[in-house]
């Protein structure tokens, strides 16, 4: 069920590098504890090994030797104030790095994809690969859309931001709609600069007339968006709701929504030399 702040818009989230929400942390942390310290079993001592008393150790935490269930919550609690009341967004990837090196392969190759679906839920700028946290946009790709959200032009704006708000909508991501309304946004600029309007004022026609109205772009880069626009309205393309594209990833999203902003600040820039002439 959709909760409030869902229904109601207040948990929209961008985007964002250099950071790591309480939410995030909190899930991270839930997910690695219930896979090393919900469940205690007395101990072979002689053979005992656990890469948890290295990060620990690493970190500079207490660490005691978990004799009993006690000993191990204590563990546990050290570890989890350290994570989860510690201020900078850097230590709960630190600690990713750190506890998948620690454990052998297999394993980490599982917790690796559990911290990924968190990751993707919580609409974080990092993934796991290898065993360390990339991030998956730069400074520059949120520079973009975000001036692409900002346009002095209303229609554009609207399209970029609804985009966004559904590739980072954390609870129901619509990876279909937000390359809708990428495009749209592309479509928007060439109809404003172009002045068409209309039912055949597609992306597709009004990018051919941007001459026209002094806007000129060489023929590759019209060719390629003319291709995108194919993309979203072929008989099979998203606009007509065609079975092949009942999935959308997530890359083609973020991808749509990164190179139309782009597009968009590049056709007012060029336009706005035209009005300047």
């Amino acid at each position: 069920m959709a909760t409030f702040s869902h229904r109601n818009g207040y948990n929209h989230m961008d985007l964002r590098l250099e950071y790591a929400s309480a939410t995030l942390k909190g899930r991270i942390f839930s997910r690695f504890y219930k896979e090393e310290f919900t469940i205690y079993s007395p101990l072979d001592y002689e053979n005992y090994t656990t890469g948890i008393e290295d990060m620990m150790i690493e970190m500079g935490l207490s660490y005691e030797f978990p004799r009993d269930g006690v000993v191990k919550s204590r563990n546990a609690n050290s570890l989890k104030k350290y994570i989860l009341e510690t201020p900078s967004w850097l230590i709960i990837f630190d600690f990713i790095e750190r506890y998948l090196s620690h454990i052998p392969p297999s394993k980490a190759e599982d917790m690796s994809a559990e911290f990924n679906r968190i990751l993707e839920d919580e609409v974080s700028a990092y993934r796991i690969l290898d065993n360390l946290v990339v991030p998956i946009t730069n400074h520059s790709e949120l520079a973009t859309i975000k001036e692409a959200k900002d346009t002095p032009y209303d229609s554009v704006n609207k399209h970029i931001s609804k985009a966004l708000s559904l590739y980072a909508d954390r609870q129901n991501p619509d990876y279909e709609n937000s390359i809708k309304e990428s495009i749209s946004a592309v479509e928007s600029m060439c109809c404003i600069i172009t002045g068409m309007s209309g039912k055949n004022a597609t992306l597709g026609n009004t990018i051919k007339k941007l001459k026209d109205s002094g806007v000129h772009i060489h023929s590759a880069m019209e060719s390629a968006f003319s291709s995108l626009y194919g993309y979203t309205s072929d008989e099979n393309g998203i606009r007509h709701g065609g079975i092949d594209f009942a999935d959308a990833p997530a890359e083609d999203a973020k991808y749509m929504l990164v190179s139309c902003s782009a597009f968009v600040n590049y056709l007012i820039e060029k336009w706005s030399k035209v009005n300047r002439a």
